[in-house]
C-alpha cells in the first residue's frame, strides 16, 4: 500500500481531472505540505494562474526532476504509461508511485465498490447500474471516467460504482467488491505495449486479493476463456439469467419489456443485461416494466442521433475507437442507407472483421477515410472489391462536405471511426462536437434545400 501519510516531498504528475483531485486531497489532508505539480506539456494560462506559489515543472524539466529522485511520493495520472523511463529511474532512487484511484480506496471507508471495466460499454453500463441502484432506493455514487474523480468525494452509504479504464487497473492496488466485465477486444496497444499486456492489465482487477465477485459477459469468447473455471463468477449472456438474443433482452425464457429503454442496439441491451445481473446479484428491487430509468440520459457521442433538414439522420458515434464498436454501430442501423466516416489515430488495430461486414453490406453508399490511419484503411479496403465508392479526406470538415454529395432524404451520415481521435482532436468528445457543428453548418448553408 503506497500511502501518502509519511511523504515529505510529494508530486502530482499530470494535472487533469484526477491530478486536480489529488491536489485538493493533499491540501485538505496535509495542509502546509509543499506539493509539486508536474506535467508533460505546459499548463494553460488559467490553470497556471491557479497554481501561483506552487512548484510547477513541465516537459523535460519535469522528467529530469523525476528521474533524479527529487520526489519521494508521486501520484501519477492514468494516461501516463507505466513504462516511462522516468518512473524506473525515480523508483531506483526510492520514489513510490500511486494513483488518485488508489488514494481513494484507502480513504473511502467501508463502502462496497462496484468496478465496471471492459473494452467498450464501460460508461453506459456504469451509468445504467448507478440509475438502477438509485431507483431501487439505495444510496449510491457514480465515479471514474463517466462521473467525477472519486478522490475527495463523500463516500455513499450503500455502493460506489466506479468505471475503471485499463490505465487505472494496470496499477490498481485495492480489490473492489464486485467487478463487472463488459467485453474484451484489442485496444490501447501503444500505452500497454502489446495486446497481451493490455488483456493482462485489464483483467488483473479480478485477481487482486481478496478476489472480487465477477459479473461477466458470457457472450465474449475471451472472457469465457479467462473466467470459465473461476469461482465467484455470475454470468450474463449465458445459458440462464439475462441475455440478449435476436435483438431482444431475455431473462431465462421470458422476454423483458424494454419498450421505454432509450438506447439502441444489441450492444446496449448487453450493457443493460450486465446492470440487471448486478441488481439480481445484490438482491435489489427489480425495475418497473419498460425500464423507465428515471433521470437517465443518453451519454453524448454514443450513437447520438440528430436530423439535418430535410430528413438526413446524422449519428455521432465518436466514442467508437475500435473496429468492434463500429461493427455494433453498423448493425444497429443496418437498414438505413449510410455514408460512413472511418479512421483516426493509427493504433495498429486489425480491421478484418469490419471489412468483412462492409463487403457484405447492402446499404452503405460510401466510406470516407479520415487521417492519419485512413490511408491504411483506404489501401486495405481498395483490394477487397467493396460494393461502394471510397475516398480519402484530409480532415473531418472535408469528409463531411464530401459525404453530403452522396446523401439523400432518408439517408444517414455515420461518424463511427473505429480509431481514436488524437491528432486533429484532443479526444473523442471534441471530435464528436466538431462533427455536430459541421453537419449543422451544412444545414444552415443549404437553408433546407433537398440533398442529392
Amino acid at each position: 500500500m503506497t500511502t501518502s501519510a509519511d511523504s515529505k516531498a510529494p508530486a502530482i504528475w499530470g494535472f487533469g481531472r484526477e491530478g486536480r483531485a489529488a491536489f485538493a486531497f493533499f491540501a485538505k489532508t496535509r495542509p502546509g505540505l509543499k506539493v509539486a505539480v508536474l506535467n508533460d506539456t505546459p499548463l494553460p494560462p488559467d490553470v497556471a494562474a491557479e497554481l501561483r506559489g506552487v512548484e510547477v515543472l513541465t516537459g523535460p524539466e519535469a522528467a529530469a526532476a523525476l528521474a533524479a529522485g527529487r520526489f519521494d511520493f508521486v501520484v501519477k495520472s492514468p494516461g501516463i504509461p507505466l513504462n516511462r523511463p522516468e518512473i524506473a529511474a525515480a523508483k531506483a532512487n526510492g520514489a513510490r508511485f500511486t494513483s488518485a484511484t488508489n488514494l481513494w480506496f484507502e480513504q473511502k471507508g467501508a463502502t462496497p465498490v462496484i468496478a465496471v471495466t471492459g473494452t467498450k460499454g464501460k460508461s453506459t453500463t456504469s451509468t445504467l447500474a448507478f440509475h438502477l441502484l438509485r431507483d431501487a432506493g439505495l444510496d449510491v455514487g457514480l465515479f471514474g471516467n463517466v462521473g467525477v474523480a472519486p478522490l475527495g468525494q463523500p463516500a455513499p452509504r450503500d455502493y460506489a460504482v466506479v468505471e475503471l479504464s485499463s490505465y487505472q487497473t494496470a496499477d490498481l492496488e485495492h480489490a473492489p467488491d464486485i467487478v463487472v466485465f463488459t467485453n474484451l477486444s484489442p485496444e490501447h496497444m501503444t500505452w500497454h505495449g502489446s495486446v497481451a499486456r493490455y488483456y493482462e492489465d485489464k483483467l488483473r482487477v479480478a485477481s487482486l486479493p481478496p478476489r472480487a465477485v465477477v459479473i461477466c459477459n458470457g457472450g465474449d469468447i475471451r472472457l469465457r476463456e479467462q473466467f470459465h473455471d473461476r469461482p465467484n463468477v455470475v454470468w450474463y449472456n449465458g445459458d440462464s439469467g439475462f441475455r440478449v438474443r435476436d435483438g431482444a433482452l431475455w431473462r431465462d425464457g421470458a422476454r423483458v419489456d424494454t419498450s421505454l429503454f432509450p438506447l439502441k442496439g444489441s450492444h446496449n441491451l448487453e450493457n443493460l443485461a450486465a446492470a440487471l445481473t448486478l441488481l439480481d446479484h445484490i438482491g435489489a428491487r427489480p425495475p418497473a416494466p419498460g425500464l423507465p430509468l428515471e433521470g437517465f440520459h443518453k451519454l453524448p457521442h454514443r450513437l447520438s442521433e440528430f436530423f439535418v433538414e430535410p430528413d438526413v439522420l446524422c449519428v455521432d458515434d465518436s466514442i467508437s475507437t475500435t473496429p468492434v464498436a463500429t461493427i455494433a454501430a453498423l448493425k444497429t442501423f443496418a437498414e438505413r442507407p449510410a455514408v460512413l466516416l472511418l479512421g483516426g489515430t493509427e493504433r495498429g488495430q486489425d480491421y478484418a472483421d469490419l471489412y468483412k461486414l462492409l463487403a457484405a453490406a447492402k446499404r452503405i453508399k460510401a466510406v470516407i477515410a479520415l487521417p492519419p490511419n485512413g490511408a491504411r484503411i483506404f489501401s486495405e479496403m481498395s483490394g477487397l472489391a467493396m460494393p461502394f465508392p471510397m475516398l480519402k479526406a484530409a480532415n473531418l470538415r472535408e469528409a463531411v462536405d464530401a459525404a453530403f454529395t452522396w446523401l439523400e432524404a432518408g439517408d444517414m451520415l455515420l461518424l463511427s471511426p473505429a480509431a481514436p481521435s488524437f491528432g486533429e482532436f484532443a479526444n473523442f468528445e471534441e471530435r464528436g462536437e466538431a462533427f455536430v457543428a459541421l453537419c449543422r453548418k451544412r444545414e444552415a448553408e443549404r437553408g433546407g434545400a433537398p440533398f442529392g
